[in-house]
């Protein structure tokens, strides 16, 4: 699995793409960060499982399961769409593609990675998905928590993560959309 620069840098990726549609207001200045944060930590929940998996030291049996099934971010983007819809009294819909993409970017990341793959359609299977190209080497937990090997993790994804930023500052300064480039 990447580390969570990785799956915060795709978070603020999903931010900045739709900054401009999300609600403003000058007089609530926590309102943008609060936002930020909001998708960010979206794009590392999937990790929750992590907690288990090191208190009993099994990361086998408690990572990369049932909480790595795009199907389960069906039900917290609807969850989570509806707190926001609620909050800031705007479209339901425009959350909920935000959430939901916050949250499975996080597990195609993760079977982009040289790792075991991810249950990603659980509860239909609980066969393991993973892709034949690996963008991300990722955090290998079985080298140990604290492993020299992490630091080439650091490395590539603070890599990653600044071209992304990178690719968003140049297409924002020039008003290029990235789905201009796309069609």
């Amino acid at each position: 699995m990447p580390s969570p620069i990785a799956h915060l840098g795709a978070g603020y990726a999903i931010y900045s793409y739709y900054k401009e549609q999300l609600p403003g207001d000058s007089r609530r200045f926590w309102k943008i960060p609060l936002q930020l944060g909001l998708i960010a930590g979206l794009s590392l929940l999937p990790d929750l499982d992590v907690i288990p998996a090191i208190l009993y030291r099994d990361m086998h049996r408690y990572h990369n399961n049932i909480s790595h099934s795009l199907l389960i971010g069906i039900p917290v983007a609807f969850l989570v769409a509806g707190l926001f819809h609620r909050q800031y009294r705007t479209n339901f819909w425009l959350w909920f593609v935000i959430c939901l993409l916050s949250y499975d970017i996080h597990i195609f990341m993760d079977a982009l990675t040289a790792e075991r793959g991810v249950m990603m359609f659980w509860p239909l299977t609980d066969a393991r998905f993973n892709s034949p190209v690996k963008i991300f080497y990722g955090v290998q937990w079985g080298l140990g928590l604290f492993s020299l090997w992490h630091l080439w993790t650091i490395f590539t994804e603070t890599v990653f993560s600044l071209i992304v930023i990178l690719a968003l500052r140049y297409f924002d300064k020039r008003r290029i959309h990235p789905s201009d480039i796309i069609s």
